[in-house]
This record gives structure tokens, C-alpha cells and sequence, in this order.
């Protein structure tokens, strides 16, 4: 089908998969020509480029139209509905558009059932931190395609310092094949250690100071995830991720609806059995609390990406969160 939307978290997987589509669609002698790339931030661009989109190809391939952070979902302008809605029967069939986005279009609305019935959908979300299996898997597939042979216990360290970071693992792993090229055998945890910093892991870490209201250990954390260039966003998805999971958890103790098997399913926590350990985790916490530092990581999630200083504002919001903890006594629950 002609039209397509990408959407979630993560970029590279999403930038991979579209420049597999322009290759695709686009003969590379004719690219200048037929494939636009803009930016959704104005409707006035976006619609130029739809309209654009409608003629027919130069040459021979086809034409592809991609338009990046596209506002589509629950606050989609109605004018841009309105102008997909008369692009789709009027689009030629050698020429293709492409959306990306990071918001999931509501099934029941005239987007949703327009791609679902003449378009293509895809998501690109990164796997959970705690789906350790997923990420091995991650780790040994992307290694096998960059020729890097790893032993086991090197796999379970980059699922350790890298996550669900598919765009740093690539890195990290081309890295090690140009600094130990002629090395063909296997490599271990301990060769690879000194070559790839543990940054994930570390941003678990301090999910953890803060939640013991450890505010030293917090803030030097937080240095060292920063000294190593860790992005901002991706210490607070990290953050965010293991405090909704803690909530899930502690809901379990106010709300007989809530079961084990709700919360793995909610969080997608691929060992239901890890939800014993953390249990012992949160049965000092307050549910308050809990609820009070994810509302604080959005505001802060959204206040770096509108521009406010990232340093200044994680440092501020986690001396804050851990005076949360420090002093919030759990009440019997």
C-alpha cells in the first residue's frame, strides 16, 4: 500500500526500516527528484509535501514522500485528517508517503480505520529493561549481522550496560570489531568491558538511590551517566519505565483487581516470578509517593524536550524526588 506510518520510541529502528522503504521505492539515479523528506512541525509544509506527493514520478522507481515527527493521533489538526483522507484515492500508485511518528493512532478514529483498511502501520518501541531474554536476543542478532562473535557471558554484559538502546549497540559493537579486527574467536564479558560503559545499568541504579533517598548517591550517578554523554531522555525512559513497574507492583497490595498476572501483561515483565523481589522493593514505599515521582519524571520529561536546560533540570527534579523518599513514611496499607 502507498501510505505508511511509523510510530513509537525508537528512532533507529524507525530510521532503519524507512530508509529500507526508500530503497525500495526510489531508483537512486532519480533520487534528487522523487523523494522529499520534511518536517511535520507546520502544517502548511506538510500539506505542500502531500500535495506534492500526488504527481507522478520523473524517470523510472517511484516517488516516496516522508514526513518525520508527524502529529498524528489524538491531537491530529482536523485540516490534516481532512487532506490524508482525500490523498489516499487520489495517490498514484508509484508514489508512496511515508509518516513517522511517536503517538499510536486510535483504532476507532478516521485515521486508524484509514490505515487499517488502505494503509500500513508499523511500531517501533523498544523492548522493556526487564525483558532480559528479548535483549539477549537483540544483542546476539545485531552482533551476528556486524560479524562480532561474543560469548555468553559478554551478551548478558551488553544487555547490562547498553538495554534496549538498539542505536548504541550498533555502535558499541562496530567499535569493537574495528578496535579488535583480525580477532576472530569469541569475545568475553571482560574484553569488551573496558570498551563499552555501562550506562543502563546505571540509570537502574539510580531508579534505585532515589527510591532509598539516597540523594548523594543519586546526583553522583547522575554525573556519571552525563560524563558518559548518556542522552538526557533516555536516563528519564529508564526511570520512568522502573517506576511504573514498581507502581504496577504496589497497586497489587490496594487493589484485589489487580493480579500478578495484570501486572506482568501492564508492564510487559517477561519473568512474572521477578514480581516477588519486588514486592520486598516497594512494601515501604508509598503509593503516593510512587504516583507523585511518575507525575514529576513527565514534567520533567517535558521540560527537557521544550528546551530547559537537561543538566540543571535532572539534577533539580532528583534532589527533589529523593527528599520525596526521604521523608514520605509508608502508611499501613
Amino acid at each position: 500500500m502507498p501510505i505508511y506510518y511509523f510510530w513509537g520510541e525508537d528512532d533507529h529502528q524507525i530510521k532503519q526500516a524507512a530508509q529500507q522503504l526508500i530503497k525500495q521505492v526510489v531508483d537512486p539515479n532519480w533520487q534528487s527528484f522523487n523523494y522529499q523528506k520534511v518536517a511535520g512541525d507546520s502544517l502548511e509544509i506538510i500539506q505542500n509535501a502531500l500535495a506534492e506527493s500526488r504527481t507522478l514520478p520523473f524517470g523510472s522507481g517511484g516517488r516516496l514522500t516522508w514526513i518525520t515527527d508527524a502529529p498524528l493521533g489524538t491531537k491530529c489538526p482536523e485540516e490534516l485528517v481532512q487532506t490524508l483522507l482525500d490523498l489516499v484515492p487520489q495517490l498514484p500508485d508509484n508514489s508512496t508517503v511515508l509518516l513517522t511518528g511517536t503517538n499510536k493512532l486510535p483504532a476507532k478514529s478516521k485515521l486508524g480505520q484509514l490505515f487499517s483498511h488502505q494503509g500500513t502501520v508499523r511500531e517501533f518501541n523498544p523492548i522493556p529493561p526487564w525483558k532480559t531474554d528479548a535483549l539477549a536476543e537483540m544483542v546476539r542478532d545485531t552482533a551476528q549481522t556486524l560479524n562480532v562473535r561474543l560469548q555468553s557471558d559478554a551478551v548478558d554484559y551488553l544487555v547490562e550496560a547498553v538495554g534496549n538502546d538498539r542505536y548504541r549497540l550498533a555502535q558499541e559493537l562496530q567499535k569493537i570489531s574495528l578496535l579488535r579486527p583480525d580477532d576472530s574467536r569469541p569475545l568475553s564479558a571482560k574484553e569488551i568491558q573496558p570498551l563499552v560503559p555501562a550506562t543502563t545499568q546505571t540509570s537502574l541504579a539510580l531508579a534505585q538511590a532515589i527510591r532509598q533517598g539516597q540523594t548523594d548517591t543519586a546526583l553522583r550517578l547522575l554525573d556519571n551517566l552525563l560524563t558518559m554523554n548518556e542522552p538526557p531522555l533516555r536516563i528519564t525512559a529508564t526511570l520512568v519505565s522502573q517506576f511504573r513497574l514498581w507502581l504496577w507492583v504496589k497497586l497489587m497490595h490496594v487493589d484485589k483487581q489487580v493480579t500478578a498476572e495484570k501486572v506482568a501483561a501492564m508492564t510487559n515483565l517477561g519473568n512474572p516470578k521477578r514480581i516477588y523481589f519486588l514486592e520486598k522493593e516497594v512494601r515501604p514505599l508509598a503509593l503516593a509517593a510512587l504516583t507523585q515521582t511518575l507525575e514529576l519524571l513527565f514534567e520533567m520529561e517535558v521540560g527537557i524536550k521544550r528546551g530547559a536546560p537537561a543538566g540543571v533540570t535532572l539534577t533539580t527534579q532528583i534532589i527533589v524526588l529523593c527528599g520525596l523518599y526521604s521523608r514520605v513514611a509508608c502508611p499501613a496499607q
